[in-house]
């Protein structure tokens, strides 16, 4: 009787006991499957992660290259060297109102002159501003002088993009504008005269102008003291990444800066905890690689680019698309995995299921492996091409730039560079709708390539403008070649374009130097001489010598 009662109790247990094996083998199994299909999902979405901040990056010190390269420019010509040297006693004193400063400064005619020629680099630059501060701090002349809001007579020495420019270093920091309120780059150059140091060329870039930065969602751009100053989605701005450098800052420095005295911190947190909640089968390596945003279903990918030689940082926050199909797949096929060995009936059915499964693995594998390729190549082709007009991107164009110079110097053989703009482009958008702009741009490219060489090349460095480069060209030819082309833009008939649309280019252009020429100063010299060319009247096209000079035009033999 006992041991029939045993046996009876025997079978119950046992199959309790297989049962629970069953499961824990089935969930060991699991484990290894889910992981092998995680690093797979992670190694083909980091790489598109990787590629994403990369370009980002060099968008953005692209974008900063130029823009430091017009205040240090003009911190170097004479009208601001000797504007800022005459206007050197202007100091702020006690008793004498911001008022009563910008009153007598904007009463001296040269100031107004040189007010005039700020409005006129700020309007062909593509910056928001640009402001003369001499070694008192004082702004003497400014780009919206005439304006409601003006700078002229700020004391600006509590800025903090100054404070290392007027000790005679060249500074650049984001900052929001205490005037205007609006949100910016702030670029200074150190100007100096005879030796000495008289004051300062300081630029604004607004933030609006950079917003295809953060273009891709989960991007956002952080500056030198960790805020996140743009953002793809725009509630992460303002916020303080953890553990930076604002939270330090006295709350006077952090007004001057942000007008705002707290900030809240990003909660940008490791995913651990929640990870390997979710998923006790994930490596904890992995995820502690990755983060959690409050709102965000999953861990993110997290990447970074700083050293953009701004003080800025590209970040991307990535959201791991595969994460609920894991943890789906992983259910799954613990419960499959125990189905199979639970009995021998279901064997074949659960083979045929894991063979499906495989091949739905493989076939997932190859296209993400699709997705991959094809990304890479968009990235590519996006890097390289203008895709409105189909130019050279500023990016491959300014790469390009400095091939040709290195190919130039190791031939022996002549260089030049141009750089277009379209005359009045802003009133024919208005007058006539963006679509007639982007078609004046696009005719302007049509132009180029019908008029110019298959070596020579063509890119889009900004809104209306672009550069050109005439390889083994020498200064009389290019300027002849250019000349031509700016006729030939006014002469032929664009169809899609009203009949009362005139469309006029002015063109500067310059040649590379015998030796030890920069990219740098072979695009300000082009920058100068289309200057000269706006400033002449538009619709003319002005030549630069590589000592700075401009030649005697004649006639000279093009192709």
């Amino acid at each position: 009787m006992n041991r029939r009662l045993l046996r009876q109790a025997a079978g119950p247990i046992g199959v309790v006991v297989v049962t629970l094996v069953c499961w824990m083998a089935a969930g060991w199994i699991a484990d290894r499957q889910v992981r092998q299909e995680l690093n797979a999902a992670l190694g083909a979405q980091r790489q598109i992660t990787r590629s994403v901040v990369d370009n980002m990056a060099e968008v953005i010190a692209s974008d900063l290259a130029m823009s430091r390269a017009i205040p240090a420019t003009m911190a170097e010509t004479r009208v601001v060297q000797q504007a800022l040297t005459e206007a050197g006693d202007y100091a702020a004193s006690h008793g004498v109102t911001e008022l009563a400063r910008r009153n007598a400064l904007q009463a001296v005619p040269d100031l107004a002159a040189v007010n005039r020629f700020l409005h006129d680099a700020q309007g062909f630059s593509g910056l928001d501003a640009i402001w003369l501060v001499n070694a008192n701090g004082i702004c003497i002349a400014s780009s919206n002088a005439l304006e409601k809001i003006s700078y002229v007579g700020i004391d600006m020495r509590p800025r903090a993009y100054l404070n290392d420019t007027l000790l005679g270093a060249f500074s650049e920091n984001y900052g929001v504008g205490t005037a205007s309120g609006e949100p910016g780059i702030f670029v200074a150059a150190p100007a100096y005269d005879n030796g000495l140091l008289v004051g300062a060329v300081v630029a604004k870039v607004g933030i609006a102008r950079l917003r295809h930065w953060v273009a891709h969602p989960g991007t956002f751009v952080a500056d030198n003291n960790g805020v996140v100053i743009m953002a793809h989605d725009s509630a992460l701005e303002g916020l303080a990444l953890p553990g930076s450098h604002v939270a330090e800052m006295n709350a006077v420095d952090r007004v001057n800066t942000y007008l705002r005295e707290r900030f809240s911190e990003l909660s940008l947190r490791s995913a651990a905890r929640s990870a390997t909640s979710d998923a006790p089968w994930m490596p904890a390596a992995e995820a502690a690689r990755m983060v959690d945003l409050p709102g965000q279903q999953g861990p993110a990918l997290y990447e970074e680019r700083g050293g953009l030689n701004s003080g800025l940082s590209a970040h991307l926050v990535d959201p791991l698309n595969a994460w609920p199909e894991l943890l789906a797949n992983h259910r799954r096929d613990q419960l499959l995995i125990f189905l199979t060995l639970e009995g021998i009936a279901a064997l074949a059915a659960v083979v045929s299921v894991s063979w499906v499964r495989e091949k739905r693995l493989h076939r997932a594998s190859r296209d993400l492996a699709e997705q991959l390729q094809a990304a890479n190549a968009l990235l590519a082709a996006e890097a390289r091409h203008d895709a409105l007009t189909g130019a050279l991107s500023r990016r491959y164009f300014l790469d390009l730039l400095r091939r040709e110079i290195d190919t130039a110097y190791a031939a022996h053989q002549p260089l030049c560079m141009a750089i277009a703009d379209l005359d009045y482009f802003k009133q024919i958008n208005d007058r006539f709708g963006h679509p007639a702009g982007d078609r004046a741009l696009q005719h302007f490219v049509e132009t180029c390539r019908a008029e110019l060489r298959a070596d020579d090349a063509v890119g889009r460095l900004g809104g209306e403008e672009f550069g050109i480069l005439l390889p083994g060209t020498a200064l009389a030819t290019g300027h002849a070649v250019i000349d031509r082309l700016r006729e030939q833009v006014a002469r032929r008939a664009c169809a899609d374009l009203p009949a009362d649309a005139a469309l006029s280019v002015s063109i500067g252009i310059t040649e590379l130097a015998a030796e030890n020429d920069q990219p740098e100063r072979l695009m300000s010299r082009a920058d100068l001489a289309l200057y000269m060319a706006k400033a002449g009247g538009r619709d003319r096209s002005e030549a630069m010598t590589a000592e700075g000079a401009v030649p005697p035009r004649a006639a000279a033999p093009t192709w």
